[in-house]
């Protein structure tokens, strides 16, 4: 675990990467997008009034001060997590927002001694989860997961140079990951 006293600052255009990361992983454009749903399928749901996930991902990362590297590792998760989906998977509204603040959290949590916490997170996102949804939201994605949060630094750095980007300006010279 690290401290994030040293924490770089987010690089410009890494939350619009991050946000088009979360929906290629959430909806892939090979995916089907017709399949039926089936009455019993259907959640109800109280209106939220979420924003779009690009100013989500600001609006979060801005309130509660979230490193790069812990957004890297939330979209690593995700990639697990789509993996772990059940064939004829379609996700719900604003599911991205949810599996988001899921992984950041857990990201966080992981690999931080001085984590940020599920308050800062039901605060930064004008309580529109309780603490008690947010936690669960978490305890499921880790489910989906296996409990496997572990991310070698070349299984990152790999990660990020799929994906085009500079990971100089994510992963700082010294090692983050256990």
């Amino acid at each position: 675990m690290t401290q994030s006293t040293n924490k770089l600052p987010i690089p410009p255009g890494f939350i619009d990467f991050a946000s088009s990361s979360f929906d290629a992983i959430l909806y892939p454009s090979n995916f089907p997008t017709n399949l039926p749903v089936q009455e019993s399928q259907s959640i109800q749901r109280r209106s939220t009034h979420l924003p779009d996930l690009v100013p989500f991902i600001q609006l979060i990362t801005d309130k509660c001060n979230i490193s790069p590297v812990h957004l890297v590792m939330a979209l690593m998760y995700v990639q697990r997590f789509r993996k772990s989906l059940p064939a004829g998977y379609k996700a719900e509204p604003e599911a991205a927002h949810r599996i988001f603040v899921a992984s950041l959290l857990v990201a966080s949590k992981y690999n931080d001694d001085y984590c940020l916490s599920t308050r800062q997170v039901v605060r930064a996102a004008g309580d529109v989860w309780s603490i008690k949804e947010i936690t669960r939201m978490e305890i499921a994605f880790l489910c989906f997961l296996h409990w496997d949060l572990h991310i070698h630094r070349e299984e990152m750095a790999t990660f990020l140079s799929n994906l085009n980007f500079d990971i100089a300006l994510i992963l700082p010279t010294m090692p983050l990951l256990y």
